[in-house]
């Protein structure tokens, strides 16, 4: 099936562009899952009010007030269970988008092969690369997904109202 498509999307800037269109294509799904099956506004103020617990009690902490300290670990079991909700709700969209991302990885990978899908121009100073060296200057599909994900994944749920920051 994947033949009739020829070598053209093996190349750059074709398996390029494939790629960037997946990452679009999975953190809109992503953004838009997350909207139909979660309480995003909920979901803010949740995040909201651990922020705040996490910042007093480092500051009671730092601060070695020992009263708000103890008074704020007795809210410890209650800020756990609203981060075990918060994660929750997080893992059903990504429960649900999993099967679906894998066949598509599978798919992209298959029309665009093992090889280089894009070119960095800079080096990328970070020690995961082959033998702990730098990623690239050649980034295979792995590589390139990631970093055009990061790259839309925060603006795409900006623009969806789907962030869980402000």
């Amino acid at each position: 099936m994947l033949q009739i498509l020829g070598d053209a999307f093996t190349q750059i800037p074709y398996s390029t562009l494939v790629v960037i269109g997946m990452a679009l294509g999975v953190n809109v799904l992503y953004a838009v899952g997350r909207r139909l099956l979660t309480n995003v506004e909920q979901m803010k103020r949740l995040q909201a009010e651990l922020r705040e617990y996490q910042k007093e009690l480092r500051e009671a902490i730092m601060s070695r007030n020992k009263a708000k300290e103890e008074k704020l670990k007795k809210k410890k079991p209650q800020m756990d269970k609203l981060q075990a909700k918060v994660a929750a709700d997080n893992l059903k969209v990504t429960f649900l988008f999993f099967i679906p991302l894998m066949l598509l990885w599978w798919l992209v990978n298959s029309i665009v092969g093992p090889g280089t899908v894009a070119v960095s121009p800079i080096p990328i100073p970070i020690p995961l690369g082959a033998n702990g060296g730098p990623i690239g200057p050649e980034l295979n599909l792995f590589w390139w997904y990631m970093i055009s994900s990061f790259a839309f994944s925060g603006l795409i749920t900006k623009l969806l109202g789907v962030s869980l920051t402000d």
